[in-house]
């Protein structure tokens, strides 16, 4: 299935890692530099250092630093967060960049070499001009090194490169390409782990250092975006503990914002990133209950704030994505240990998800019903010139706009009827069966038959409404057994009409048959006039006749159902069919009496057989004869 807007963006899902950028390797030609890049990522084991490694150019162009905001006095923000800003420090931004350079101490043209290398650093640096990033080196070479100490010319040698390319010497390494390869590699990420940290420290302090510019009447959003950012930051420093902090306040500060109908989706949509990490984290703290605590908390903030009522259908969209992504997280966790109970399971929240998504589809169904000479506006109001919203949850006919009134009128109309047009090719259906799926196959893990059942109804309803007819009896067929067996009559009456309806609109002639049997007899909880008009049909059927349309049909299906049963009676002579009623609450109920309490041998013994039919007997007599032998 295709991302969609309400999708939280991979960035904030994953598992952010200090981003160390590796320059200078040649893994497509040179074999040496091809063995170092697989050390590098090939096989990492969960206890390696988490880092995300990339090779880049030397000459590669890293985003361009903003110059640095000496005042916040008449600054304005347009929004909370920016939607590129995860994606830079995960994968544009290196925490480190790494030079690797083939140079031996004992190297023939030492000086042209240091001189080269010095002119890379120097390269690498411009292109990072203004950044924070630390830059190492790491020289490859031949021989394995001497102890330090013991090679004075490494040493004098070290110390010269380190002041041409103006590195401390904590900065500078040797890689000996031999059999031990890995194990370098290994104490060299070590290194470059404890330089991240160093550079994540300090962007920790650079944010924290603008709070003291900021006032709380027109700064509210970069308390916010502050925040944020310092959270995410100690992720990437794996400071788990404080980022959970920081994460909180966040939640706090999104929420005491002033919330109106321009602002509002914004808000719920950062208020849904900050819960998700919260959560995600106490999971990962082995702290169950704080994030199910967290997570009601957080809809029992929400749930009201529905924004404007013509795109009410966004609400409940939003919704159902926020339990859908708490059954994600806690399915998750139990798959990497966490226990979980009969009664707080996945399976709720995927529940609860469908239950939005159904909502979601009625209120689409209901705001998106245009007539058909409406056309989508032009031009596009969803378009933006660089193809993303600037800033997360902001719409992008007026972005950056923080104000109570919408700025143009005629645009905000053309926004939210290009929204409710592109509602309507949301394929619904589709989203509810997947999430009820998803609930069902908790509940049978948890042993939950009866949630399962109920679930499974729900799946084939939709199955039916999205006119797969075939896949919604097979679910149905499946249910009925236990609902026939624990004598839920009303339930099986309701799933069996279902049933039938799609058995007619199919023209499955046995299937029809099958149905209407068993909802005319004594187990079907429908009104006699309800029953009557199915015997009617059922007779039909017998007859070879085509049968009426079955009750909350539409027109098309049920006509193009017409000429579906028109041909299977053209072929009367193969419509011969076996019905086992064993398995079924049949219509006809048999009984038989002996006329006396005791026969002799070889006398006939007389028997009335009686036959019920919806509530009418009709006694039926059959004489048989049980000789001496059987008695």
């Amino acid at each position: 299935m295709s991302p969609t807007q309400w999708d939280l963006p991979p960035e904030l899902c994953c598992r952010p890692m200090a981003f160390v950028a590796l320059t200078g390797l040649d893994v497509t030609y040179n074999a040496i530099h091809r063995a170092i890049w697989d050390a590098f990522c090939a096989n990492r084991r969960a206890d390696r250092v988490p880092i995300s490694f990339k090779v880049l150019p030397g000459d590669h162009e890293y985003p361009k630093c903003r110059t640095k905001r000496t005042s916040y006095e008449w600054y304005i923000p347009k929004g909370i967060l920016k939607t590129g800003w995860m994606n830079k420090h995960l994968n544009l931004v290196p925490a480190l960049l790494v030079l690797f350079y083939e140079l031996d101490w004992d190297d023939a043209v030492w000086k042209e070499k240091q001189s080269e290398c010095a002119t890379k650093v120097e390269i690498v640096r411009t292109s990072l001009q203004g950044r924070n990033t630390k830059v190492a080196v790491v020289l490859i070479q031949k021989k394995t090194p001497l102890p330090p100490g013991e090679d004075l010319v490494a040493s004098e040698r070290a110390a010269s490169l380190c002041n041409a390319c103006d590195l401390s010497g904590k900065s500078l390494f040797v890689l000996p390409h031999t059999d031990h390869l890995v194990g370098y590699i290994i104490r060299l990420e070590n290194a470059f782990y404890e330089h991240a940290q160093t550079y994540y420290y300090t962007e920790i302090r650079r944010v924290k250092s603008h709070k003291e510019f900021l006032n709380k009447t027109t700064h509210q959003l970069l308390f916010v975006r502050h925040q944020f950012k310092i959270a995410f930051f100690s992720e990437l420093k794996q400071d788990t503990q404080n980022s959970l902090k920081y994460y909180r306040t966040a939640y706090s500060l999104v929420h005491e914002l002033r919330t109106h109908e321009t602002n509002m989706l914004e808000i719920k949509t950062m208020a849904g990133f900050i819960n998700y990490k919260i959560c995600r984290l106490c999971f990962q703290h082995n702290t169950p209950l704080d994030a199910i605590a967290q997570f009601r908390k957080h809809i029992d903030l929400c749930k009201k704030k529905i924004g404007s009522a013509e795109l009410a259908f966004e609400h409940t969209a939003w919704m159902s994505k926020q339990f859908q992504s708490f059954g994600d997280l806690f399915d998750e966790a139990i798959k990497l240990g966490l226990t979980a109970i009969q009664t707080q399971n996945p399976g709720f929240y995927y529940q609860q998800a469908a239950y939005y998504a159904q909502e979601r589809k009625q209120q689409a169904t209901h705001l998106c019903a245009h007539e058909a000479s409406v056309s989508y506006p032009t031009p596009d109001h969803l378009e933006t010139p660089s193809g993303a919203l600037d800033f997360y949850g902001q719409r992008a006919w007026r972005q950056g706009h923080q104000s109570i009134d919408p700025p143009h009128m005629e645009k905000e109309k053309g926004g939210i009827l290009a929204l409710q047009m592109k509602e309507k090719d949301v394929p619904h259906s589709e989203l509810i069966i997947a999430l009820l799926s998803n609930a069902v196959a908790q509940f049978k893990k948890y042993k939950c038959p009866r949630m399962k059942s109920h679930l499974m109804v729900q799946m084939g309803e939709e199955y039916n409404h999205a006119k797969d007819y075939t896949k919604a009896l097979k679910l149905l067929d499946y249910v009925m057994c236990d609902y026939r067996t624990e004598r839920w009559w009303s339930l099986l009456t309701s799933i069996l009409s279902t049933a039938l309806r799609c058995s007619y609109l199919m023209a499955h002639i046995k299937d029809y048959i099958t149905y209407s049997m068993e909802l005319v007899g004594r187990a079907s909880t429908l009104r006699e006039e309800q029953k009557s008009r199915i015997e009617k049909n059922l007779i039909k059927v017998l007859m070879n006749e085509v049968p009426e349309a079955e009750p909350d049909c539409d027109q098309a299906s049920a006509k193009a159902a017409q000429a579906l049963w028109s041909d299977r009676m053209s072929l009367a002579g193969s419509n011969e069919f076996t019905i086992e009623v064993q398995d079924y609450v049949p219509f006809v109920q048999c009984k038989a009496k002996f006329l006396s309490p005791s026969f002799h041998v070889d006398d006939p013994v007389q028997l009335h057989v009686y036959l019920r039919h919806r509530g009418k007997c009709r006694p039926q007599f059959f004489h048989t004869v049980i000789s001496s032998k059987h008695s």
